[in-house]
C-alpha cells in the first residue's frame, strides 16, 4: 500500500495560491494609494482656495471610492470569466 499524498499541498496549487495572494495584496495597496492620493489632493485644493467646506476633499473621496469599487467589480468579473472558461 502506497502512502497517501492527500495531506501534502500540490506544488501547482501552492504556486497559484501565492500568485493570488500577491495579486490581491498589490490590489489592496493600489486601492489605498488611490484613496490617499485623491483625498489629500482634494484637501490641498480646498486649502489652496481657502474653502470653508471641504468640497474637493469629499469629491476626491467619492471619486476614489467609485474607482476602487469599479476596479474590484471588474477584477471579480474577470476572475469569474476565467474560471468558467
Amino acid at each position: 500500500m502506497e502512502p497517501s499524498n492527500s495531506h501534502k499541498p500540490q506544488p501547482n496549487s501552492r504556486k497559484q495560491s501565492l500568485t493570488s495572494y500577491a495579486k490581491y495584496s498589490a490590489f489592496a495597496f493600489q486601492m489605498i494609494g488611490i484613496f490617499v492620493a485623491l483625498s489629500l489632493g482634494g484637501n490641498w485644493v480646498d486649502k489652496h482656495w481657502n474653502l470653508k467646506f471641504p468640497y474637493f476633499t469629499l469629491l476626491g473621496v467619492l471619486v476614489s471610492l467609485i474607482s476602487i469599487f469599479y476596479t474590484l467589480y471588474a477584477s471579480i468579473n474577470k476572475n469569474n470569466q476565467n474560471n468558467e472558461a
